[in-house]
């Protein structure tokens, strides 16, 4: 795809917007662009103007969708270039970075979209083997050349593309997963100690919630020894297994049944025989914990993305949701114990998120102290001052 010189301009509001550092120039705030984008001959990278002429930034275009532009480089210097030149200039920097975290696993996020300067795009690396997943019009016209920049940049033994997640439906793409390089998608990937199992072609997100791998590791070191888990909405055991090895008894639910025939493998080949996983609706088990006066030492709530659409009353609806999981946790927490909250949706603010928990926690008639507010692993960087970057909200509580 050759990127050609083309200018989009925006508005008072929009330029405000890239002046203050913010990636994303919403379509209300522009004035004028191109009739298309690259899908149909258009451009994938426009350099962006002001209602007066005065230069403000370079950016990938997408006629369609809300967000029309993405900022790569910002200023009066910033030149048109290749989509594809910049991606092989600043995926190797991205890399570094993971380098320089020392991570104590094997499987981790490469390029975090805006965060890494390349937004539209998401590369996770598994062990051996990379996903490579666009989610604008831009990065999916030029995703051969992505390809060819991941294999020599991180050399993997297998390619996956993940191009199927709803993200893309905001630009109207369609949705796509396909094996690149090598036969099997299946791969065996570590966390810490643990080693887990997942398909990059078909389990959730890129193949792994990877997102949280750092979280789980902090709650492992946080809780006793010998401690009773509860671990609602496990996936593929990420929390699970992490406590399990702190030698305790751990009950792990999934209402997914091939999460769940996951969990117990990644168990059974860890040798964690403590861990149990159970096919269950978590709201329904929680209800059912309670009313038996069960207790537990270490509760966490981690469940899938619940305000993904809908407007308000979707938000408020997922509001609601949350607030009975963390209701229904907080009762099974015994005193002394953590009760860890997530929360994975955009939509749902911090603020609101600090909000329902705390009226969760005075409706169950729990007090508590908050041992941390944690956000995405440190592979996952928010970008300062763009809380869009910032998707995962993980609170931890010690309850009294």
């Amino acid at each position: 795809m050759r990127d050609q010189a083309a200018t989009a301009v925006v508005n008072a509001r929009g330029a405000a917007r890239v002046r203050g550092g913010h990636p994303w120039v919403l379509r209300t705030d522009l004035v004028r662009g191109p009739a298309e984008d690259a899908r149909a001959g258009g451009p994938t990278v426009v350099s962006v103007e002001d209602a007066r002429g005065k230069p403000l930034a370079l950016a990938t275009w997408g006629a369609r969708g809300p967000i029309a532009l993405r900022v790569l480089d910002r200023g009066p210097g910033a030149r048109p270039a290749r989509l594809a030149d910049l991606v092989a200039q600043r995926l190797p920097a991205a890399l570094q970075r993971r380098a320089a975290l020392n991570l104590p696993r094997d499987a981790y996020r490469v390029v975090h979209a805006e965060s890494d300067g390349l937004p539209g795009l998401i590369v996770d690396r598994y062990a051996d083997a990379a996903v490579v997943q666009t989610t604008s019009a831009a990065m999916n016209a030029v995703r051969d050349d992505l390809l060819d920049i991941v294999r020599s940049v991180l050399r993997p033994g297998r390619v996956v593309v993940r191009d199927d997640g709803s993200a893309r439906d905001f630009e109207e793409l369609p949705r796509f997963a396909g094996l690149a390089d090598g036969r099997d998608a299946r791969v065996t990937y570590r966390l810490g100690e643990n080693h887990l199992e997942a398909d990059l072609l078909t389990d959730g997100k890129t193949g792994g919630f990877l997102d949280q791998a750092d979280n789980q590791a902090a709650i492992a070191a946080l809780a006793a020894a010998g401690a009773r888990v509860l671990d609602a909405f496990t996936f593929h055991g990420g929390f699970a297994l992490a406590l399990a090895r702190r030698g305790g008894v751990v009950l792990a639910l999934d209402e997914n049944p091939a999460a769940v025939e996951r969990a117990a493998a990644n168990a059974r080949r860890n040798g964690l025989a403590n861990m149990t996983v159970e096919r269950a609706n978590a709201f329904d088990r929680l209800r059912a914990l309670e009313a038996a006066r069960e207790l537990f030492d270490v509760v966490v709530i981690d469940p899938p993305a619940l305000a993904k659409r809908g407007g308000a009353a979707g938000l408020g609806a997922a509001t609601r949701a949350y607030k009975e999981l963390i209701l229904r946790g907080a009762r099974l927490c015994r005193t002394g114990g953590l009760l860890v909250a997530c929360s994975c949706s955009g939509r749902m603010s911090r603020t609101l998120w600090e909000e329902t928990c705390a009226d969760a926690l005075f409706d169950a008639g729990r007090a508590a102290l908050v041992l941390s507010r944690a956000g995405a692993g440190r592979d996952h960087p928010e970008l300062a001052g763009v809380p869009e970057t910032g998707h995962l909200k993980a609170w931890t509580y010690r309850l009294l």
